[in-house]
């Protein structure tokens, strides 16, 4: 049956699921008449359906909170909204602990709850057996409950949230299959349909697991990929009641819900089953697919241990369908880099319940606004690369990462599948030398060295894991003599043309109209004056700068400088990141190391620090930067790829006779936390203004216009309420991590942004930023008596507004 489809619309949205509604309802809410949502089948026939309808509220961050937060606030009030009930029910949660690990995971959650709003208490095991009554405990270290948790019926919550959409003027068409997405002067331009074509100026692709497809129709990477999801639901069971709370066994892999008299189980195992490898059949639609007994095995065991009552239960369905996954089990939202006016909202992990909700209005604000109302890194598709969108790869992780929503949450948690893929040139020379390696964006990188006769392995844990020693030695040796790590990770553009300046000076906070050989530290601004990147610009010629920025916003920085380039000015940008490896000698005797290998004067007075010269080292000529993150004397060395291996043969060769050790990136992280020096994703964002981070040093306000000066002027002139604080633990034992409570004078006042042991110290050390809506100053700051919860405990805190090692700057300057 032909379909007559408008010929224009402002927005598209493609898919009828629950995040395709939300996006439509959203956009509505703010104001959009003209969005026409297009679904290939009928509204929610795609994965929305058969979800098993789960609302939870805390997730790991504060943004993703806020969102899952968002979702249950708008579930309880859609159905007096549009006339369409949702079956929502605010019925609370319970999880279980099975091992102290479990417990310390928890606890510390209780108080990352707190800083982020959302209740949760530990409580007895009696109690969980008497709200949860089919639940046996006998194995249960402990238990904890969520009020706010609830449930909801997918299937009439999506038609809710369509409902509320054509309330607020969009056109929704079911059976209207997309065929292709137009481009002009690479922006949206109109959407090609079996049904007609509509021209557009937006597309939002929330196509679920068939997004990957849709981005694949402008080139755009979208790296999703469908695994089997399954659950049962249950005959009557003794105990069930109306509104029981929902139970989440995460050691067990296994969830239970109140489905009439019985309970649907479900569960995430850590081996999962990917899904399409050929393609997804063009007939599906409320598609069931075939029982797997053998893989639904494991989640019996558990559900049975749990609750005995299950062995006997008769089975009324067992429901196995596809969701999407993503590499890293978090959703994407945002404009696709690359594509002017394509946005993704998709790869929701088999939360899509939870998160359509704070999903759609945060992609709705980004298209309105644009921008989200809070910093969304976190599932931003800019940290994605190109090459993630490989089905080999993508079907070898989805493996691993189904399992990864249920899996212990341990601190430096690091996947096994699907590696290597990014391997620096000394990969290999490192990993002989007892590199235990990471992974980022791909990335091999050397987190820590195992000594001779020690296996390179991770053992996990809360407290120091069995490599904290080592990273201490290495910690130590950059303070003391020198140490040499790769990053060649690193992201690293060169941008040049007769207008590259001009440009530069327009994007960056700091001067560019530096001479040849300067090196420029400064951050990249959007309109409200917050960070949207960190990095160093080099000028190597008259039109010619070197960008290094972190390796896990290269996706996101390239993207971001390219569209700010003007159409009409001379300058080209070119990612050069595999050109180059990156070596980082430093400590008080690098200068005496690289000397053995250069003929270059590295004097302070010959080569002065934050500037760049190509000079000799072994039988290599590398651009070298004295520049440091780690808060000592040091140089940076970008080697072509093709030298590398040499020159770090030589470097520790040398290295031997001035105590050189190699370092890896735990010891680099808790270097630059120790000096004070800021990391991009965690203690400054988008929402954090370069003021507020202490960063204003790297504020030129006097040189000319430049993307946020307006809004930094506005902010001097008022005076700032927050400010960024580094902190210390009195108590040498805790560790800190991220996201902790903090409290000044006995109420919440901020959260941790990033924490890391400061082996100089001795102690913790973390950064977070604290507020006072009457005016912050330093007085005030220092005024207050600061602690820190770590696992349900105040652990006092010492506050400082200057590196409490080598505040004065005078190691990195010797």
């Amino acid at each position: 049956m032909s379909i007559k489809l408008p010929t224009h619309a402002q927005v598209v949205v493609i898919g009828g699921g629950v995040v395709g509604c939300s996006t439509a309802y959203h956009l509505t809410k703010l104001g959009w008449k003209d969005v026409v949502l297009l679904e290939r089948k009928a509204l929610t026939s795609g994965t929305t359906w058969a979800a098993a309808g789960l609302v939870g509220q805390l997730w790991a961050s504060s943004a993703l909170t806020k969102l899952a937060k968002y979702g249950t606030e708008l579930y309880s009030r859609l159905e007096a909204e549009t006339g369409q009930t949702t079956g929502f029910v605010r019925s609370g949660s319970v999880r279980v602990a099975r091992t102290e690990a479990r417990k310390s995971e928890y606890d510390r959650a209780v108080g990352m709850a707190r800083a982020f709003g959302v209740e949760i208490e530990e409580i007895s095991l009696e109690k969980a057996r008497e709200i949860f009554p089919p639940m046996q405990t006998d194995d249960v270290v402990a238990a904890y409950y969520q009020p706010n948790d609830g449930h909801t019926s997918p299937v009439d919550t999506a038609r809710a949230m369509a409902k509320g959409a054509q309330m607020g003027g969009a056109s929704i068409f079911e059976g209207v299959k997309v065929t292709g997405v137009a481009l002009k002067n690479n922006a949206v331009h109109q959407v090609n349909t079996d049904q007609g074509n509509i021209a557009c100026e937006y597309v939002v692709n929330c196509a679920g697991m068939w997004g990957r497809g849709i981005g694949k129709k402008v080139g755009v990477s979208i790296p999703l990929h469908a695994a089997e999801h399954m659950h049962i639901t249950t005959t009557a069971i003794e105990g069930v009641y109306h509104d029981m709370p929902v139970l989440r066994d995460m050691d067990g892999y296994i969830y239970f819900k109140q489905e009439g008299e019985g309970l649907l189980m479900g569960g995430f195992e850590p081996t999962a089953k990917p899904w399409g490898m050929q393609g997804i059949p063009e007939a599906f639609e409320f598609t069931e697919l075939a029982e797997d007994w053998d893989q639904f095995e494991l989640f019996m065991e558990n559900a049975i241990q749990r609750c005995p009552a299950m062995e006997h239960a008769g089975i009324m369905h067992f429901t196995v369908v596809p969701e999407s996954f993503t590499p890293d089990n978090k959703y994407m939202l945002g404009e696709a880099p690359g594509v002017k006016n394509f946005f993704v909202a998709a790869g929701m992990n088999s939360v899509g319940i939870a998160s359509a909700a704070g999903a759609g209005k945060a992609i709705s604000e980004w298209i309105v606004e644009g921008h989200p109302s809070e910093d969304l890194w976190e599932v931003d598709i800019r940290r994605f690369h190109r090459w993630q969108s490989n089905s080999r790869y993508l079907q070898d992780r989805i493996t691993e990462t189904v399992g990864f929503l249920y899996a212990d949450h341990w601190p430096f948690k690091q996947p096994e599948t699907a590696r290597p893929v990014r391997c620096s040139p000394l990969h290999h020379q490192l990993k002989q030398r007892g590199a235990c390696f990471g992974v980022l964006a791909g990335w091999e990188r050397a987190n820590w060295f195992a000594l001779k006769g020690v296996e390179a392995k991770y053992e996990y844990s809360w407290g120091r894991q069995n490599w904290f020693e080592f990273a201490a030695v290495e910690h130590m040796a950059v303070r003391d003599s020198v140490g040499v790590y790769d990053l060649t990770s690193m992201a690293k553009f060169q941008c040049q043309g007769k207008d590259a300046e001009d440009f530069l000076q327009r994007v960056c906070a700091n001067d560019v109209d530096v001479p040849i050989g300067k090196v420029v530290y400064t951050q990249l601004l959007n309109q409200r004056g917050g960070i949207e990147a960190d990095l160093t610009v080099t000028r190597l010629a008259g039109d010619t700068f070197f960008i290094v920025t972190a390796g896990a916003t290269e996706v996101r920085d390239f993207d971001w400088l390219s569209r700010h380039i003007p159409i009409d000015s001379h300058v080209v940008l070119t990612n050069v990141t595999s050109a180059y490896a990156m070596l980082g000698v430093m400590g008080p005797k690098s200068r005496d190391l690289l000397s053995t290998l250069t003929n270059a004067n590295l004097s302070n007075d010959a080569f002065p620090f934050a500037t760049a010269q190509h000079i000799d080292i072994a039988y290599a000529r590398p651009l070298v930067l004295r520049m440091s993150y780690v808060g000592e004397l040091g140089w940076e060395l970008y080697v072509p790829s093709e030298f590398a291996s040499g020159v770090f043969d030589a470097l520790m060769a040398e290295g031997e006779k001035f105590d050189l050790r190699l370092v890896g990136l735990h010891a680099v992280d808790s270097l630059r936390l120790e000096k004070g020096y800021r990391h991009w994703g965690s203690d400054i964002t988008p929402d954090d203004t370069p003021f507020e981070a202490g960063l204003g040093f790297a504020v030129k306000l006097n040189k000319g216009d430049f993307i946020g000066r307006e809004a930094l002027l506005s902010q001097q002139e008022s005076g700032l309420t927050r400010k960024l604080v580094m902190f210390t633990l009195e108590d040498p034992q805790p560790l800190l991590y991220h996201d902790e409570p903090i409290y000044r004078n006995g109420e919440l006042a901020s959260s941790v942004t990033h924490g890391a042991y400061a082996h100089m110290l001795g102690c913790a050390m973390g950064m977070g930023y604290i507020e006072n809506p009457e005016g912050i100053s330093s007085e005030w700051i220092l005024s207050g008596k600061y602690e820190i919860d770590v696992e349900g405990k105040l652990i006092p805190a010492k506050a400082y507004l200057k590196a409490p090692y080598d505040p004065s700057n005078k190691r990195v300057r010797m």
